[in-house]
């Protein structure tokens, strides 16, 4: 959790009635392991929203954010990364939806799963999803 505040930016999510936190994001540019100089990757190193609000607009809208606030600070993002325990359940649902996307791959590093998609497919399949009105995750 402490490579998005020391190399990268973090996000809080509010519910906008409440005022409350209810999620927060952080990634860094680039990779550890490239001495963050391959700035074209951005690696999400932590994602959160509380289970209440995974299947509600607000999970669509906090992507959106997401994605907004890694091309404010990086116009030149091609390909977006995260790592999630193998065996976490509840975010298949949400990468199954995204396995379609031109460029996702996916592989399995001991109990760790490697997730990597084209920016540009995944901006693009949210803004398709947010005209639809389908909801995601």
């Amino acid at each position: 959790m402490g490579s998005p505040l020391q190399f990268g930016q973090v996000m809080l999510i509010f519910n906008d009635e409440t005022y409350d936190i209810v999620g927060a994001a952080g990634f860094v540019n680039g990779t550890g392991a490239n001495d963050y100089e391959d700035r074209e990757i951005c690696q999400v190193e932590i994602a959160f929203i509380l289970e209440q609000y995974r299947r509600t607009p607000l999970f669509l809208r906090g992507l959106e954010a997401l994605l907004s606030l890694i091309k404010a600070g990086n116009p030149d993002v091609k390909q977006l990364q995260f790592w999630s325990s193998s065996d976490n359940k509840e975010i298949q649902p949400i990468v199954s939806r995204w396995s379609s996307l031109p460029g996702f791959q996916s592989s399995v590093v001991n109990n760790l799963t490697f997730y990597k998609f084209s920016f540009d497919e995944l901006e693009a399949y949210c803004r398709r999803i947010g005209t639809t009105g389908v909801r995601s995750g």
